[in-house]
């Protein structure tokens, strides 16, 4: 199952480092526009938003299965190792709730706008918007990885 975790990081990172190079092209390419020869893009910054949006919710995503999110230790780190580890749990029982809440909030939201579409492009703004129900999804999923036996080495 490990491996299959792995998998779905890397394939994440891969599809992070993607929209970011697209985001910065897009940008370069409405800078040089503007500022070369005059004319200004209508679409780009839609499409960087809709990127950026997408690259925070994977880096977030990533960070918390890396626990590399903001988080007090101080208190946590010198309890004994029974108490410590029962605490990560409960954290990670309370991250899967949160991400169960987003997901079905954010599916919810995503609903509530279907047909709707952007302003420049017209591309459906649920494409935007189905970032909050995938975050959901993916903090759930990494929660529950947190939960399962290997856990302890994750953090190696």
């Amino acid at each position: 199952m490990r491996r299959v975790f792995d998998a779905i990081e890397a394939i994440l990172r891969g599809v992070a480092v993607a929209l970011v190079l697209f985001m910065l092209g897009v940008l370069a390419l409405q800078v040089i526009l503007r500022y070369a020869f005059g004319f200004a893009l209508s679409w780009s910054e839609e499409l960087a938003l809709l990127g950026f949006a997408w690259v925070v919710v994977i880096a977030t995503a990533v960070g918390i299965r890396r626990m590399a999110h903001a988080r007090m230790d101080l208190l946590v780190d010198v309890l004994p190792a029974r108490v410590h580890a029962m605490i990560e749990r409960l954290i990670a029982l309370m991250m899967f709730a949160l991400g169960v809440f987003l997901a079905i909030a954010g599916w919810d939201y995503v609903i509530e706008t279907q047909g709707s579409r952007s302003a420049a492009i017209g591309f459906p703004i649920e494409f935007l918007y189905a970032a909050a129900p995938s975050f959901g999804v993916l903090i759930a999923l990494f929660s529950l990885e947190r939960l399962m036996p290997w856990a302890e080495s994750l953090d190696d």
